[in-house]
């Protein structure tokens, strides 16, 4: 449970971070396969409608429109 209100506050952190700054995107880190594959698992065994969940589809969606802005 602690390990999940972290990695919550870490996100929320990050998400806080980035709106802040006023506009640009900050640098996106790269994931290799084998750990999108391990966080893919562990996303899908979350319970439904978990908080964490959406949070990560979040930063996913944030992490494309700075893709898309080239910043």
């Amino acid at each position: 449970m602690l390990r999940k209100i972290s990695i919550t506050g870490a996100f929320s952190l990050a998400l806080a971070a980035c709106h802040s700054t006023g506009g640009g995107c900050p640098p996106l880190v790269a994931y290799s396969l084998e750990e999108q594959k391990i966080a893919a698992k562990q996303m899908r065994a979350l319970p439904k409608n978990a908080p964490l969940a959406a949070m990560i589809v979040d930063y996913k969606k944030m992490r494309d429109a700075c893709r898309a802005s080239g910043s």
